[in-house]
C-alpha cells in the first residue's frame, strides 16, 4: 500500500493538485503492484524450495525451514484466492445484460 501516493507533490496547491491526480494512470499502478506482488510470491517459493535442499543438508533447522514453507504456502494460497475472487467478478460482468 502507498500511502504516499495520496499526499500532493511540493509545490501543488489545490486545483493543481487535482490535475496531478487525473493525469496519473491508476492502471499502470495496478499493474506494478500485481507484478509486483506476483513476484514475491514467486521468490518465497523459490526460498521454500531452498529451505528445505538446506534441511535435507542440515544447514537450517526444521523449525526455520517450516516457517519460511508455510509462508510460502500462505501467500500463494492468499494468490489463488485473489485470483478467484477476480475471475468470479469477470465471469460476473461478462453474465450481465446491456
Amino acid at each position: 500500500m502507498r500511502i504516499a501516493k495520496e499526499l500532493p507533490p511540493s509545490g501543488l496547491q489545490g486545483s493543481q493538485f487535482r490535475a496531478h491526480q487525473i493525469e496519473s494512470r491508476p492502471e499502470e499502478d495496478f499493474l506494478q503492484t500485481i507484478q509486483q506482488y506476483l513476484g514475491d510470491v514467486n521468490h518465497m517459493q523459490h526460498r521454500a524450495d531452498g529451505a528445505a535442499e538446506q534441511l535435507a543438508i542440515g544447514e537450517i533447522e526444521f523449525h526455520d525451514a517450516m516457517l519460511t514453507t508455510e509462508k510460502a504456502n500462505l501467500a500463494l494460497q492468499l494468490t489463488m484466492s485473489v485470483r478467484n475472487k477476480i475471475m468470479d467478478a469477470y465471469q460476473e460482468i461478462m453474465r450481465m445484460q446491456v
